[in-house]
């Protein structure tokens, strides 16, 4: 998947987080997180560190949270603390890129109810909000990753290397 350009898996995150909440109003999926976990595999950490400022700024725009930036910080330091674990998950393989892409959405949500305690009033926590935002939204993350994300890139590969339709052979 690395003929892949990165600005296709970019722009496949990009849509479901614009457009994401009107067609699954109740699922809060981390839209950048099969994105960031490509895009550990392919660039550097001063390279990856700014793109993923850049989507947390992004989601930041979009959302209707009233502290600009947390979203933004959130990726920063998810993308350092989760950064050396790139050699662990390969990104030619479609599970190591769902499981990767559920990692990353969890530690994402640990960090940002930490940084809503911090930074603003925060919200009440128990047990069950836990496991429905961290575990169970991070499985479906997962699921996510591999639906939006490796099916669209492994049919990119096979329009690549076939064309959009089979070449007929001519009888004579």
């Amino acid at each position: 998947m690395r003929k892949i350009p990165l600005y296709f898996p970019f722009l496949l995150a990009l849509s479901f987080a614009l457009f994401g909440n009107i067609f699954f109003p109740y699922l809060r999926l981390s839209a950048f997180a099969p994105f960031l976990a490509i895009l550990y595999n392919r660039a550097p950490i001063s390279k990856t560190l700014w793109i993923a400022f850049g989507c947390g700024l992004i989601i930041d725009l979009i959302s209707s949270y009233s502290r600009l930036g947390i979203y933004g910080l959130n990726f920063v330091i998810i993308t350092i603390l989760l950064y050396p674990q790139r050699k662990h998950f390969f990104e030619d393989k479609a599970t190591a890129l769902c499981l990767f892409s559920a990692i990353i959405a969890a530690f994402s949500i640990l960090l940002q109810i930490f940084l809503v305690q911090v930074f603003d009033k925060g919200v009440p926590l128990s047990w069950k909000t836990l496991f429905s935002d961290v575990i169970l939204m991070s499985i479906l993350d997962g699921l996510y990753a591999f639906l939006w994300f490796t099916s669209p890139m492994k049919l990119y590969i096979y329009i690549q290397k076939r064309g959009w339709r089979k070449e007929e052979a001519h009888a004579e």
